[in-house]
Formats: structure tokens, sequence, C-alpha cells
């Protein structure tokens, strides 16, 4: 009877943990304010081809989630921080003439590539293309709709090797005591307004604007450059900012004098 009865605690841990994390996985969506759907698949040859990314769309519209297509115009918010969003990434083969199974399986990407959140694999025996992908995708979609999606930014700490608590001492030191900083072959300077920080260039003339946020986000503000400002390990003020050139999030470092 013993045996027994570790045998099936055993056997309730093998389930549940994959459950559990799954959960995590499902909840940490909460974090992102926008869903991102691709106006091709990798896997297909046309734009929108048998409506899979206006059915993403009509699937993730349907939960309460605001949805863009990767075509249309972007909110001024995710303009500038595209990590408010995720990106559907959907996995697939491209449907041939006596295929006996369509299986779909797709991915919610952060800004970082990493991968937040994966499905389960849809599946569908039907012969006709359209409805098969149809219906694999709505299988694979099914947890998310007995998931309740509430958006709730989370205060992010990027550099994770430092506790809150050890940044704040670290921000302190940093613009409260002189410091001054190289990009692109200039030195710049902070100086403490009442508003926030100016970061000045050599002729003392003004570069940026920075200043924090009730939520702990410092950000960087000039005419050149707009975004989210975090302090390295060393000292480096580091700005992610969204380049419109290019469609990415880049980094401008400026790096600290010793």
């Amino acid at each position: 009877m013993k045996n027994l009865n570790v045998l099936t605690i055993f056997i309730l841990a093998l389930f549940t943990l994959p459950i559990n994390a799954q959960d995590e996985s499902i909840s940490e969506i909460n974090n992102y304010k926008y869903i991102i759907v691709p106006i091709q698949y990798d896997f297909l040859e046309e734009n929108n081809e048998f409506l899979l990314s206006s059915l993403t769309k009509h699937l993730f519209k349907g939960e309460g989630y605001t949805v863009i297509i990767d075509n249309e115009k972007l909110p001024e918010d995710l303009l500038w921080n595209q990590c408010l969003a995720l990106k559907v990434d959907l996995d697939g083969e491209y449907k041939q003439m006596f295929s006996f199974k369509t299986d779909l399986q797709f991915k919610l990407i952060d800004c970082r590539k990493r991968v937040v959140y994966e499905s389960v694999v849809g599946s569908s025996r039907n012969k006709n293309f359209k409805e098969a992908y149809h219906e694999a995708l709505r299988e694979a979609f099914g947890p998310l709709k007995s998931f309740y999606y509430n958006y709730t930014p989370k205060n992010e700490t990027k550099d994770k090797t430092l506790t809150n608590e050890t940044k704040e001492i670290k921000e302190k030191s940093l613009f409260e005591t002189p410091s001054n900083f190289t990009f692109e072959e200039s030195i710049y300077t902070l100086k403490k307004i009442e508003a926030g920080y100016l970061l000045l260039n050599a002729n003392g003339d003004k570069e940026a604007f920075i200043n924090k946020t009730p939520t702990g986000n410092i950000l960087y503000n000039s005419e050149r450059l707009n975004g989210s400002l975090i302090i390295s390990s060393n000292g480096d003020l580091e700005v992610e900012y969204f380049d419109r050139k290019s469609g990415k999030v880049e980094k401008a470092i400026f790096k600290k004098q010793l």
C-alpha cells in the first residue's frame, strides 16, 4: 500500500508540473499590450493565404487582445517601444495534394526574440486546405480561450543582476555625482535640474532630457533619440529606441569615462 501511495504521488507530480509551467507561461502574456500578426506566415506563399492571418487576428481579438496586422499603422506608443507587443509565429507546412493531416502550432515572441508562450499542436484531417488550416489553428488556440487576459504592465527590471535597492543606490550615485560619458567620439555630462536631468555636450548645450517615471523606468528624450534608459553594471547609459528606418529596436550606449 505504501509503494502504491508513492507511485500515485509521483504520477500526479508528473502530470501537474507541465500544467503549472504552462499556466505561468500563459499568465506572462498579461504583461504585453499588443499582439502583432504577420500578414504572411513564413510557410505560406501569399499574404493572408487561406485567411490565416485574418483568423489569427479574429481569435485573439475575440478574447480581448489588441491585435495589429504587421502591415497596419502602429499605435504611437508601440512605435517608440516595440517591447509592448508579442509577435505571432505560426509553424506549419504548406498544404500539398494527398496530405493526410495538417498540423499547426504558434508561438508568441517578445522584442528580444524570447518565446513567451508556445501553443499546443492543433491538427486536422480535413481534405479542404482552408478548412484544415482553420480547424488546426482553432485547436492550437484552445487553451487561450480559457485564459482571462488582462493587460497589466510590468515594472521591468532590465539589469537582472541588480536588486531594486542596489539599482536605486547606483542611480543615485551616478546622477548626483559629476559624470562624463562618450558617444560617437563626443563627450557629455549630466546636470541635475528640478524636473530631472540634462545631458549636455562639450559646449554646454542640451543633448537630452532624462527623467524617471513613477513606475521606476527612466526615459530619454532628445531631438535624435527617444526611448528608455538603463544603467549598465559598469555605469554606462544604454538608450533603447525604435529606429523608423530599420524598423527595429536599436541601442545607443553612452560610455562612462573612468
